[in-house]
């Protein structure tokens, strides 16, 4: 019998799936979502090879009921995906909706598969339709592979009723369904479509969890800002995606008397003071720089298309606002403040070499009573020589 290629071979792979999900769900949890649905599909598939009593109404809508569930917990693996929680309304609509439409076909209509399939395919459309719409924040490289594969398996779903209408088998029984021609295709069908999903979701996954080791490579894992290793990445970036010659100014300040706070307050009222300190700067650069902590409480600005003088407004602007922030808990008496040192960023110039400058106002800085901004001196641009004719001119004159 043409069914019995497929019969056993569908439920296995789908529970092979299922546990390799499982097993990789540590690294995404949304593999976890996934792991659910092949299992449940793979008990419904497992349910179809088994033989069905002629007029029964009970099995196959627990077969077609799991199939609808199954699709639906895709919707909560797509949402995990895009860091949202599921939302189930509309889902257990479709469920509903598609399991009683088969058994009520089945019940009323003389237990005839026809429309049995088409209610449940048509659900299943619905469900592949809103896990489409699910995928609408998420920010996968692959993110159009997926949706096109959503698309695609709610469009070959509505294919396939238009093909039942348009030609009905005379006898669809649910007791020989299998072994028809129909029960192959639509076994066939639902593998393949099963094959490509679970294989897009491991690729779309994998490259997910390669963009987050490389992000995380490049951020500070305590505030979230860069690291020293994304800072020079960073500007590397932003010199190499320069259309022309562009100017750049480096910040680098430092809190002052850190040391204290930890000693005073503890090392978790220490982080919180980083954490925030971090937050204020990056929202006080927003996108027109990069923040990165390259030490203890030491962190670098880099302002692209800025000179000393607007570096200079900026770190004003950070210091005075430091000073007057409210800490919370036992910080609520607490000035904390920093120290600044500001330099231009030249096109040849290594980055670290300009830290190894501002560092040294920093220091100087701190030397001279901190909350502070030091600058370098300002070295006007050299005027070129007034050409010899010029002179002559003006001294017969």
């Amino acid at each position: 019998m043409q069914a019995d290629i497929l019969a056993w071979s569908v439920p296995v792979l789908f529970c092979s799936f299922a546990l390799l999900f499982l097993l990789l769900s540590r690294l995404h949890r949304s593999l976890l979502w996934w792991s659910v649905a092949f299992l449940i599909a793979s008990v419904g598939f497992a349910m179809t090879v088994l033989p069905t009593t002629p007029g029964s109404v009970l099995k196959p809508t627990v077969e077609d009921t799991m199939f609808l569930v199954a699709l639906s917990i895709t919707n909560g693996a797509f949402a995990a995906r895009a860091g949202r929680r599921p939302r189930w309304t509309w889902p257990t609509v479709l469920v509903v909706a598609g399991s009683a439409g088969a058994a009520g076909s089945l019940a009323f209509l003389g237990g005839s598969v026809l429309y049995e399939v088409m209610s449940v395919q048509s659900a299943c459309a619905g469900l592949m339709l809103l896990s489409a719409y699910e995928m609408r924040h998420d920010t996968a490289a692959l993110k159009p592979l997926l949706f096109g594969l959503c698309l695609t398996i709610a469009g070959s779903l509505g294919f396939q009723n238009l093909l039942l209408l348009s030609a009905p088998p005379g006898d669809l029984t649910v007791s020989a369904w299998r072994d028809t021609t129909w029960g192959f295709v639509f076994q066939l069908n639902g593998a393949a479509m099963g094959l490509l999903l679970a294989t897009s979701v491991i690729l779309t996954t994998t490259l997910d969890i390669i963009a987050r080791l490389r992000e995380e490579s490049t951020a500070d894992a305590l505030t979230g800002v860069l690291n020293r290793r994304g800072l020079e990445q960073g500007v590397e970036a932003m010199r190499k995606g320069a259309r022309m010659p562009t100017r750049f100014a480096l910040i680098l300040s430092d809190l002052d008397h850190f040391k204290s706070i930890n000693d005073r307050f503890g090392h978790e009222a220490g982080d919180a003071v980083l954490c925030g300190y971090a937050a204020l700067c990056a929202e006080i650069v927003g996108r027109d720089g990069l923040v990165a902590r390259i030490g203890g409480e030491e962190f670098a600005i880099v302002l692209a298309g800025s000179d000393r003088r607007a570096a200079i407004r900026v770190a004003e602007v950070l210091r005075s606002t430091a000073s007057r922030v409210r800490w919370p808990g036992r910080l609520a008496e607490v000035r904390i403040t920093a120290s600044f040192g500001v330099v231009d960023l030249d096109g040849d110039e290594t980055l670290f070499g300009a830290i190894d400058r501002a560092d040294r106002l920093l220091y100087r800085a701190k030397a001279d009573g901190r909350d502070k901004v030091m600058v370098e001196a300002w070295e006007p641009p050299m005027q070129p020589p007034t050409p010899l004719r010029h002179r002559a001119g003006a001294a017969a004159g």
